[in-house]
């Protein structure tokens, strides 16, 4: 993969922004200082010397990972992208066994991978969590737990407490009970949530709070990041939704903010609107060289990778389509005979997003228009319009955009109606793809109801 034109992205679906650009030539994040003798600091490197050292510089690595024990919930959630009831044997009996994943975790240990996410569903329902944590950690992985922070008791927070992770991360879905149970649709679990988060503030475990920014509960996300602050514990926020992975569903017209309501809580944020403005400055100018060729052009099956449930490599969280079956066979395999495959699919029709220099900053990427529209290629007008909102707000007309996206998606609906060929040149002029040839296609193009208005506060 070629540094100079990795693409980063924004926000990062990590709470951790420095882990945000996992790709050759990014920094490593500024941690706090640790000490391998008293008063002797460990010394920072970018992650480009790191590579260079490792010996894996311009190979194929897979650094970080993600395995999703299980898609069963204790929670139903009305937003949740992966929602299976906590009891549903027919569901247990089709999940990896534990035996299969202790040697998935060897597996991926010897592959050189460094970061291990741990997550569902709710990772915590499997009675096997303690033993296949405990195991990753025994393989030097760094690992982080997402939660729900519901079945955090005692128990867990010791063990959390006795053998760190790297990080946990418990989803907030309000700051009251009323909010937060109308998203989960379980009575109680506002308070097991708090006292979850109590147990491993109480124990020092390093955590982090986030929030999902839904119609039902964006007036509470100011309260969230309070709570959170109050605490001493980073937080952060993301406002665009996917269809469930587990059966399609896509309840996103109810509970997806329209795109300025999800602007105007990044405005109302500094801090966040000033790491937006240095994000665009480094990955989102025009002028930036951008891989204009290639489907995948992230960390996905490159550097990163996610195993579900059931045994299925994947590139991302996002991207389903295509997998492959560690069931039958080994992740060395399917890291260096199926992955490159999909990494060498190009662009055939959509020249709206292929060119486009704010790709890193939209919220759609190959995986998540797959998820929506169910082409890779698709434009989803929701992510569009937030982009191009972003843009301006941090570019300006030097985003070479308008603010409204007509200059995408104008072209999009264009080609739509035209039967995929492609308008006269013109737009926005800028590199977003307007001068572009005629597709070989239809460009998939997803509208969305608008969200309802805001609930009296």
């Amino acid at each position: 993969m070629n540094a100079g034109i990795a693409r980063a992205s924004w926000p990062s679906r990590a709470i951790r922004p420095e882990r945000a650009e996992r790709h050759p030539g990014s920094a490593l994040p500024k941690r706090r200082q640790q000490a391998t003798r008293v008063g002797e600091p460990v010394p920072e490197v970018t992650f480009a010397e790191f590579a260079e050292r490792g010996g894996f510089s311009g190979r194929r690595v897979p650094i970080e990972g993600t395995v999703e024990t299980t898609f069963r919930c204790n929670l139903r959630c009305a937003h949740c992208y992966v929602n299976e009831p906590v009891g549903a044997r027919e569901i247990q009996v089709r999940e990896l066994p534990r035996e299969r994943l202790l040697a998935l975790v060897d597996e991926v240990a010897d592959a050189g991978t460094l970061f291990l996410l741990l997550t569902g569903g709710e990772v915590l329902v499997r009675p096997d969590f303690r033993e296949v944590y405990l195991h990753a950690l025994s393989r030097g992985l760094l690992v982080t737990v997402f939660t729900n922070g519901t079945l955090v008791t005692e128990e867990i927070a010791d063990l959390f407490a006795e053998h760190r992770p790297e990080r946990v991360e418990i989803t907030l879905y309000g700051m009251t009970r009323e909010t937060y149970e109308r998203v989960t649709q379980v009575p109680g679990s506002y308070d097991k949530c708090l006292a979850g988060i109590r147990r491993l503030v109480a124990r020092g475990v390093t955590l982090g709070l986030k929030t999902i920014a839904l119609a039902w509960n964006y007036h509470e996300v100011q309260a969230m990041e309070a709570y959170a602050r109050g605490l001493g514990l980073p937080f952060r926020f993301d406002s665009s939704l996917n269809p469930r992975v587990d059966c399609g569903a896509n309840r996103n017209g109810e509970l997806q903010l329209s795109a300025e309501r999800a602007f105007a809580l990044d405005a109302q944020d500094p801090a966040r609107i000033a790491e937006l403005k240095a994000f665009c400055d480094r990955f989102a100018r025009p002028e930036r060289p951008r891989d204009t060729e290639h489907l995948y052009t992230c960390g996905a099956g490159e550097m990163s990778f996610t195993v579900d449930p059931y045994g299925r490599l994947q590139m991302c969280q996002l991207s389903r389509k295509n997998s492959f079956d560690l069931r039958e066979d080994r992740f060395e395999r399917g890291w260096n005979e199926f992955f490159p495959a999909q990494r060498a699919r190009t662009w055939r029709s959509n020249g709206v997003c292929r060119t486009c220099n704010l790709l890193s900053l939209c919220s759609s990427c190959t995986g998540a228009a797959e998820m929506e529209t169910g082409d890779p290629e698709g434009i989803v007008p929701q992510f569009c319009e937030l982009t191009h909102l972003r843009a301006w707000a941090a570019m300006g007309e030097a985003s070479g955009h308008r603010r409204d996206a007509s200059c995408c998606l104008g072209r999009a609906l264009e080609a739509v109606r035209a039967g995929a060929e492609a308008p006269a040149p013109g737009g926005c002029g800028s590199g977003c793809g307007s001068g572009e040839p005629p597709g070989e296609r239809l460009i998939q193009v997803q509208r969305r109801r608008p969200a309802p208005a805001p609930p009296a506060s």
